[in-house]
């Protein structure tokens, strides 16, 4: 992935990069111990983090060609519409008591949280979007126009939920897009050489987003809550350094991740479906990392097991 040749290559055919898909199981981790329940107060703010860096990723990786990104949208759109029969037939057939509505099944709609399902269909749209920009002419020209727009319109008073189509999530997208122009290993040089200056830049970010609302309610003013990009990209930064940490000090620990994170979108699209098991029987849930490192594990050698199988039919399950 080093080289410009590598950067257009088809997506099937590009090498593994270690660190990044380290970086992709340490979110799937804190969102797993998100979903499992009884989960720490702190844990939602890296989950937005590990959200935003699937997104970023997406965009980084989606293919410049209008064509071919409209034709990634749809194996997206393909792979989103079995992963919800599958999940109908699981709350149908398997546990019929399970609680369920057509949202959560859909993955449309405020109660689809349950389910990850509104992210394939919200990173099909944000794909189709970008195709289309892309065959117009406005892509790559308005690359960065676009973002800083995005980015504006994410500070609203009152934000969607998360699965809606929001403003910070196509920001996500599009600014992966927009740094496709430099290649993971010029952009993981940059980050080492300039890591405390990073550093305390996030630190500084983060602390004033939690200190604010502090400060509003000590001072006695009406404090709107906002979607904040840049807080959920420092902590998708954070997950990345920390891969890279690994990488460099623990590469056996990192190769490890790197194996889970190279299967994350079936894993991301599976969990909720291990996760009923818990919630219908009531499994205790004080233990969530456990639950979280362990789902990661089995789904990881799942995934393996059906990929060697039929490698066809899990290619179009994660939209390969």
């Amino acid at each position: 992935m080093s080289g410009s040749a590598s950067q257009h290559a088809p997506l099937a055919s590009r090498p593994r990069v270690a660190w990044v898909d380290s970086a992709r199981c340490l979110a799937m981790f804190f969102i797993m111990w998100l979903h499992v329940g009884e989960a720490p107060f702190w844990i939602p703010r890296p989950v937005g983090g590990g959200i935003c860096l699937f997104f970023l990723l997406a965009g980084y990786f989606m293919p410049r060609d209008a064509a071919k990104a409209a034709r990634r949208a749809l194996w997206l759109g393909l792979a989103w519409v079995i992963w919800s029969a599958l999940t109908f037939g699981l709350y149908l057939l398997v546990w019929p008591g399970l609680e369920w509505t057509w949202s959560r099944v859909l993955g449309y709609g405020a109660a689809s949280y349950n389910t990850p399902l509104w992210f394939l269909k919200n990173l099909t749209i944000y794909q189709l979007i970008i195709a289309g920009l892309a065959a117009i002419r406005l892509l790559p020209r308005a690359n960065w126009l676009l973002v800083v727009v995005l980015a504006s319109l994410s500070y609203v008073k009152e934000p969607a939920q998360h699965e809606a189509l929001r403003f910070d999530w196509m920001v996500a997208v599009m600014l992966g897009y927009s740094l496709r122009s430099i290649s993971l290993n010029r952009m993981e040089q940059w980050l080492k050489e300039h890591l405390w200056y990073i550093l305390a830049a996030i630190a500084f970010i983060l602390l004033q987003r939690e200190l604010y609302p502090l400060f509003v309610k000590w001072q006695g003013l009406s404090y709107y809550r906002c979607s904040l990009p840049v807080a959920q990209l420092c902590y998708a930064v954070l997950m990345c350094l920390a891969a890279m940490g690994l990488e460099r000090y623990l590469p056996r620990v990192n190769g490890w991740l790197a194996t889970a994170g190279g299967c994350m979108m079936f894993t991301y699209v599976a969990h909720t479906l291990l996760f009923a098991i818990i919630y219908h029987f009531n499994l205790p849930r004080w233990c969530g990392f456990i639950y979280a490192a362990a789902g990661i594990a089995l789904l990881t050698w799942l995934y393996k097991r059906l990929a060697a199988r039929w490698p066809r039919t899990m290619a179009i399950l994660t939209a390969r």
